[in-house]
């Protein structure tokens, strides 16, 4: 918890187990007697657990609890899940919210709706890469990177079927006229995507709200419904997040 904070220190090599105390401080730029104190007291609270034979930490299922806590003191879930559950039922696709990181990343903060994964490591709390699919249409089109920016974004980020820079562009110039993006199998095979932005009152991109679904059960005239439905639902989470504490 407090470790994450520090520069330098990246949560997926304390949970994966193998930093010893030493190496902790070195990674988080602290002493390491204060590096040792702030574990043990992070392990007496319950959100890392130790191995005493090889004095290794790793991060335990704890943590989760902090996180929960998080999103519902900032108000967000409360609001945020039954407009995604009524998107869910009515359109019958799975419906993620996620918390715009950077031009580059999406954090994951819920979803729902069982009937479709879009691939098997689906987990709140996971960053995804931009820009790609449907929700990197979105970040590209209410985001501030400019067009080299962009593709330099957009090089290295895999795609099942992966348009050209130009087509991409021309993708991002639509969702700037319509206000949503649509990805008709091209990130995932057989999985249509339609993402839109939640703004805050001065036009920032802070959230990104994506639906996905069959491509068969998704033809053009299931689109259209379904982005006016999540352009609502986005409409009134950007009405409320001045209220919001999503920082």
């Amino acid at each position: 918890m407090v470790l994450h904070q520090h520069r330098g220190l990246d949560a997926r090599e304390v949970r994966a187990g193998g930093e010893h105390d030493g190496e902790v401080a070195r990674a988080a730029g602290l002493h390491r007697g204060t590096a040792y104190n702030i574990l043990r007291t992070l392990q007496a609270e319950g959100f890392v657990g130790s191995d005493e034979a090889t004095r290794t930490y790793s991060v335990s299922l704890h943590i989760l609890e902090l996180a929960y806590g998080v999103l519902r003191r900032s108000g967000l879930m409360d609001l945020a899940r039954p407009l995604m559950n009524a998107v869910s039922d009515t359109h019958g696709v799975s419906v993620y919210l996620s918390k715009v990181l950077g031009p580059s990343s999406l954090l994951l903060l819920d979803w729902v709706g069982a009937e479709l994964r879009t691939d098997l490591y689906v987990t709140v709390g996971r960053q995804y890469p931009g820009p790609a699919g449907a929700s990197g249409v979105v970040m590209a089109a209410f985001g501030n990177s400019s067009r080299a920016e962009l593709e330099t974004l957009f090089s290295p980020v895999a795609w099942y079927k992966k348009p050209s820079f130009a087509d991409f562009l021309a993708e991002v110039d639509a969702a700037r006229q319509s206000g949503f993006a649509v990805d008709r199998g091209s990130m995932f095979r057989g999985i249509t995507l339609v993402s839109v932005p939640v703004l805050s009152p001065t036009w920032e991109l802070l959230l990104v709200l994506t639906a996905a679904g069959h491509s068969h059960d998704l033809d053009g005239d299931a689109v259209g419904p379904l982005a006016r439905a999540m352009q609502s639902s986005a409409a009134r989470l950007s009405e409320s997040v001045r209220l919001l504490r999503l920082g």
